[in-house]
């Protein structure tokens, strides 16, 4: 009888079996050598005695085992097959393997990139197998889910024009249009609008994408979403769906009950009281203007700082004296954002010591510490425009829960972030430019005048947060030719170069387009997320490592002579 390693059990007692798997440990006991045999389904001991050749095995070589089932005198609690092994009767070697670069077990000594270099050893690792097994299930489920709600799955090109995401394409040459070039999707979006135009009403699609831009512990050079777009919809329709969606997914692939429906907060709000786009409302560190506890300071930095239209915000740690080493540590965080920032701590509604403590008097600051309700704690402080002081505190907040674990890491706090900038100043440029993409929709009440005030017009956008990272985002579209047209005008567009880069868009929207609105859900990030590992490199098969490098394929790699003549190509020198 043939069986996967971890499905050999007590059923199986006193009958032959065989089982294939790689070898994990090899541990002799005078006559008896014991053999741990693993594959995804599990591991199982093998005892071997003397009569069984096993001169020059192996830990990962693959082997065929054959042999009786038989209780164990010492059951291991901690192994699913613990009850159990197997008398081998029979050993055959199929592969014998050489000494491993790394310890091939939950717990190795290997660093990132020489884990990334033998991936195919690393992904036997049960620790980054389950999550790649995770992420199958967890993706199936949500296709499950769509496809009963009556969605179409559509698989659109890789080879496409350039699309506007806000980052760089990825260029490939083609021998057959000489000095023209493909650029690889930043996301299906164009395509899913025309999908639109040809009556699918709902589409969906798990779909391969990919960004040119400088990486980090969440990002990839080419990365998995769930894109979906739907037809005759508003923004709660959209929301309701993937809520749903989500719902249905947790509860198959995690047994996890979500409340539903997510939160909702507008743009303004997050900004105002978490510095950031994405909050993380697993902890609290809400931040307040204390601008009026601090007028007529003798402090001249805050004094200045009021009088020029500045403000002075901060948010108080409940319970939590500040040390001058984790305030150094919260202060090298935030200050990246373009800020100082400041620390009082307070004991009974009094200050005591930090950065500004000797400098600030005492009745502003114990005021200004007392107005969050709290009696003993350390106070952050950042003054300046708001925006800055925003930006600063926001990432301050984050810094503080690295310290604290304020968290909790069994939380999931969903929330949709509402009301968007529909422009983006670029100060460097002096220009605006769209914040999502040219396709979004401006707000109902921003219709009329989103184009001559540009700073104030508000988009029909939305994100979905979860615990501090943006997974998701989308809008209601433009339908509108003559509303298309002002919002090309309005990021510097001439007609000429619209119709050059979406000519075949607005020539189908001349043919009878449906109001519609879609979402990308960043797969790789949430299941990250979900399955708590270190970086979204943990949870996809074969990543680039932190620098954009495929360590196991040694690429990118540089082209022959050849063809780059085919291409019509020449290399640059540096």
């Amino acid at each position: 009888m043939k069986l996967y390693c971890g499905k050999v059990n007590e059923k199986f007692i006193n009958k032959q079996v065989t089982i294939k798997g790689w070898i994990k440990k090899i541990r002799k006991m005078g006559s008896i050598t014991f053999l741990d045999i693993s594959d995804r389904y599990g591991l199982v001991q093998v005892i071997a005695d003397e009569t069984i050749k096993l001169d020059n095995l192996t830990r990962e070589s693959v082997v065929q085992v054959k042999g009786t089932v038989v209780a164990r005198k010492t059951p291991n609690d901690k192994l699913k097959t613990g009850k159990i092994e197997i008398k081998c009767s029979a050993l055959k070697v199929l592969s014998l393997a050489k000494t491993t670069p790394m310890i091939v077990e939950d717990v190795t000594d290997a660093l990132e990139d020489i884990r990334l270099q033998h991936r195919y050893l690393d992904l036997r690792r049960n620790v980054v197998r389950d999550k790649i097994i995770f992420r199958s299930k967890f993706i199936n489920e949500l296709r499950n889910y769509l496809v009963k709600q009556d969605f179409v799955d559509v698989e659109t090109p890789c080879l496409a024009k350039p699309t506007p995401e806000g980052a760089r394409d990825y260029i490939v040459p083609t021998r057959n249009a000489p000095n023209h070039f493909w650029a690889l999707p930043q996301s299906p979006q164009i395509f899913k609008q025309l999908l639109m135009v040809a009556g699918f009403l709902k589409y969906f699609q798990i779909a391969k994408c990919f960004r040119d831009e400088d990486l980090r512990a969440d990002r990839q050079p080419e990365f998995t979403q769930l894109d979906m777009e739907m037809s005759f919809i508003e923004e709660k329709d959209i929301m309701r769906v993937v809520e749903k969606m989500f719902k249905h997914a947790l509860k198959k692939t995690m047994n996890l009950e979500i409340q539903t429906p997510f939160r909702v907060m507008q743009y303004d709000d997050c900004m105002n009281f978490y510095g950031v786009d994405k909050p993380d409302l697993r902890y609290n560190l809400k931040l307040a203007d204390l601008s009026q506890y601090f007028e007529g300071t003798q402090f001249k930095i805050f004094n200045n700082i009021l009088l020029d239209k500045g403000v002075v915000k901060g948010f108080a740690i409940d319970q939590k004296l500040m040390t001058k080493n984790e305030f150094e540590t919260v202060q090298k965080f935030a200050t990246d954002k373009g800020l100082q920032i400041a620390y009082i701590t307070f004991k009974d509604g009094h200050k005591f010591e930090g950065s500004i403590a000797r400098i600030i008097e005492d009745g502003k600051a114990n005021t200004a510490f007392n107005s969050f309700g709290f009696k003993t704690g350390t106070l952050i402080l950042c003054a300046g425009k708001q925006d800055k002081v925003n930006a600063t505190l926001g990432a301050a907040r984050i810094a503080c829960n690295n310290i604290y674990k304020f968290a909790n890491p069994d939380e999931l706090a969903f929330t949709w972030v509402v009301n968007w900038p529909l422009f983006e100043y670029d100060e460097e440029t002096g220009k605006y430019a769209a914040a999502h993409h040219p396709f979004t929709s401006p707000s109902k009440q921003s219709l009329k005048n989103f184009d001559t005030d540009k700073a104030n017009a508000r988009a029909r956008a939305y994100d979905i947060v979860l615990n501090g990272y943006e997974i998701g985002g989308g809008s209601i579209r433009i339908t509108n030719t003559s509303i298309q047209k002002r919002m090309f005008n309005a990021i510097g567009l001439t007609p000429e170069q619209a119709q050059a880069k979406f000519g075949y868009l607005l020539n189908a929207f001349d043919y009878g387009v449906p109001p519609h609105g879609g979402i990308a859900i960043g797969l790789d990030r949430l299941i990250m997320i979900l399955t708590k590992a270190d970086t979204i490199r943990d949870v996809i098969a074969f990543p680039k490592n932190s620098h954009g490098i495929d360590l196991m394929l040694d690429a990118p790699s540089a082209a022959s002579a050849e063809g780059l003549d085919d291409l019509f190509l020449q290399v640059k020198e540096k």
